[in-house]
């Protein structure tokens, strides 16, 4: 009876480890540009084999990101964008391309149009988009990218490419850093039919700060309960075993 108790009061503690885990890593980036809030979720299962002990586990699933789009805050930096409409950024990164709603953007000593960590922005053709020193950035609502190259300030605006937004593509996404995403493996990328960039502005961070807190402080005294309550059990049977022993 004691092992059965202490198998269910451990796969409570992984539920709510989780969720801990969940809320922390909401907290941390509630001033992140274009972070989308994580999810937790357990779902109980019985033990399975021969000695199954009674009662269930807990295994925790990965339902993915909260997909809702932050809101549209206002920086007044060229080099910013926010999304709105159902789309994404792609950037190349180490380990293949990635999709982010951060627009925080920089251009690199190689004129490479970046995301904020370095990783190159990809055009509708999905490649890296060159630019020349420019006297003045402009980005379209399209994502075209064009400017007055330093060299002839006194010179037309000129064209350098397009940046790609994508779709959400079907499956789950997987948080890799801060606000990038791993499309699920598989899926084609599709361009987005509705998506629009807007100069000057940046999304918001999904994450509510003040819910996160209140689920911490309620997984936190979750957890001590739990705890509480198995020592309870386990001080009760070794309490029984003394007295059966003498018996």
């Amino acid at each position: 009876m004691q092992t059965d108790s202490l198998y269910t009061g451990m796969a409570g503690l992984q539920s709510i480890t989780a969720r801990m885990q969940a809320m922390a890593s909401n907290l941390a980036n509630a001033q992140t540009p274009g972070y989308a809030a994580v999810q937790a979720m357990t779902e109980a299962s019985l033990y399975q084999g021969t000695n199954a002990p009674a009662g269930g586990d807990a295994t925790a699933l990965t339902p993915g990101p909260d997909l809702t789009q932050g809101a549209l805050n206002r920086t007044g930096d060229p080099m910013n964008v926010a999304l709105s409409g159902d789309s994404w950024l792609q950037v190349q990164t180490g380990n293949g391309t990635a999709l982010t709603r951060n627009g925080t953007m920089q251009v690199s000593s190689d004129g490479i149009l970046t995301d904020s960590a370095g990783n190159p922005i990809l055009s509708t053709g999905g490649q890296p988009i060159s630019l020349p020193q420019l006297s003045k950035l402009e980005i379209g609502m399209d994502g075209t990218v064009s400017g007055v190259p330093l060299s002839n300030p006194s010179g037309p605006a000129q064209t350098y490419g397009q940046i790609g937004l994508v779709s959400t593509p079907s499956g789950t996404l997987t948080p890799l850093s801060g606000s990038l995403y791993s499309p699920p493996a598989g899926v084609t990328l599709t361009p987005s039919t509705n998506g629009t960039l807007h100069q000057g502005y940046l999304n918001d961070s999904n994450a509510d700060p003040t819910q996160s807190m209140i689920e911490m402080i309620d997984s936190s005294r979750s957890y001590q309960l739990q705890t509480d309550m198995m020592k309870t059990q386990s001080s009760a049977a070794q309490g029984l075993n003394t007295l059966l022993a003498q018996g």
